[in-house]
C-alpha cells in the first residue's frame, strides 16, 4: 500500500465519520422538532379551552348579575 493509497483511505474514513456525525445530530433535530411541535399542539389546545372558559365565566357573571339585580326589584 502507497502513502498516497493510504492518505486516500484515511481522507475517506474521516468523510464516513463526519458523515455519521452530521446524521446524528440530523436525527436529533428531527427529534427535538417532533417534541416541540406535540408541545406547540398542547399550548394551541389550551388556549381554545381558555378562550371557551372565558365565555362560560363571562355568561355565568351575566347571569349572577341578573340574578342579583332581580331580586332588589
Amino acid at each position: 500500500m502507497t502513502a498516497e493509497t493510504f492518505e486516500m483511505l484515511w481522507k475517506v474514513a474521516a468523510i464516513v465519520f463526519a458523515a455519521g456525525g452530521v446524521w446524528n445530530e440530523l436525527r436529533a433535530i428531527r427529534k427535538d422538532i417532533a417534541r416541540l411541535e406535540a408541545k406547540q399542539d398542547k399550548y394551541n389546545n389550551l388556549q381554545v379551552r381558555v378562550a371557551k372558559l372565558e365565555d362560560s365565566v363571562s355568561s355565568a357573571h351575566k347571569r349572577i348579575s341578573e340574578l342579583h339585580f332581580g331580586r332588589h326589584i
